[in-house]
């Protein structure tokens, strides 16, 4: 019976041991998942920055952590490819010259806007042939033929100087229409003109403007007489009337005021040049009385 009575004493402590280990096992998985989830819960704490930096500081700080930007090489300018061989190259400052793929400059001329465009300066005479055809106008005086022409008039038809044939003309080349000197001038020979056909004359005006300035011009003031369109100057060249002139300081071409009178067998018989429009008429009128 005691043998019994110790195996049962001897049960009885190692379960009591057992049990107390396995309570010390449950407690030290306790702790250790505890403390796991508390380290898993807590973030970790920034490092502070160190006192007395400035925004300044941070930024420069910030700039100075990006990476430096590489630097390429800029890429060498392709040179203008010219034209194929063998072409002709366009002509500079004009565009209708250039070969057909190639192009070329386009140089516009603008011309000032003017009621009347001056025609161009006359070409040098190289002969000096009295009437031939390279015969310089400036040379014309009294007794040589007076050149032919015809010319659009305010008639409304071409006049020419043959068909006075017969008759004395007085050739009065004037500047332009309806200017101050030019007005008085033909109100002049307006005026005179009964005295003038007396004489068995006539008179004809020349000047530079075109058919329509000249029927605006005869019509405002009454002239009786043929006002006749000399627009690329080819008649005022071949009276040598057409020359160079100068006015507050700018050269331009134009007619200088000049008169021809014409006898009856088409010859000059007397000429006045740098006409003064004052008394000019009365001038006229005395040499048709010889």
């Amino acid at each position: 019976m005691a043998g019994k009575a110790s195996t049962r004493k001897a049960r009885r402590l190692s379960k009591a041991r057992k049990s107390k280990s396995s309570k010390k096992i449950k407690r030290s998985k306790g702790a250790s998942a505890k403390a796991r989830g508390g380290a898993k819960k807590r973030p970790a704490k920034k490092a502070a920055p160190p006192a007395g930096r400035s925004a300044k500081a941070k930024a420069g700080a910030r700039k100075a952590a990006r990476p430096a930007p590489s630097r390429r090489a800029a890429p060498a300018k392709k040179k203008a490819a010219g034209p194929p061989q063998g072409l002709p190259k366009a002509a500079p400052g004009k565009g209708k010259g250039a070969a057909p793929g190639i192009q070329g400059s386009i140089d516009l001329e603008m011309e000032p806007p003017s009621a009347h465009r001056e025609p161009e300066p006359p070409p040098r005479r190289r002969s000096s042939k009295q009437g031939g055809p390279d015969w310089p106008g400036e040379n014309l005086t009294v007794g040589m033929p007076a050149p032919e022409f015809s010319l659009p008039s305010t008639l409304g038809r071409r006049v020419t100087l043959s068909e006075f044939r017969g008759k004395r003309v007085i050739l009065y080349f004037y500047p332009k229409d309806d200017t101050p000197g030019c007005t008085q001038e033909a109100c002049a020979f307006r005026d005179n003109l009964p005295r003038i056909e007396a004489k068995d004359a006539v008179v004809l005006g020349i000047s530079l403007d075109d058919d329509l300035s000249h029927q605006r011009f005869a019509q405002k003031y009454n002239l009786p007489f043929p006002l006749l369109s000399d627009v690329d100057a080819a008649v005022s060249r071949q009276y040598g009337v057409y020359k160079e002139k100068n006015l507050y300081g700018r050269s331009f071409w134009g007619i200088e005021r000049t008169t021809f009178v014409v006898d009856r067998d088409g010859k000059v018989e007397n000429v006045f040049r740098r006409v003064k429009v004052e008394g000019h008429a009365d001038e006229v009128l005395a040499t048709l009385a010889v």
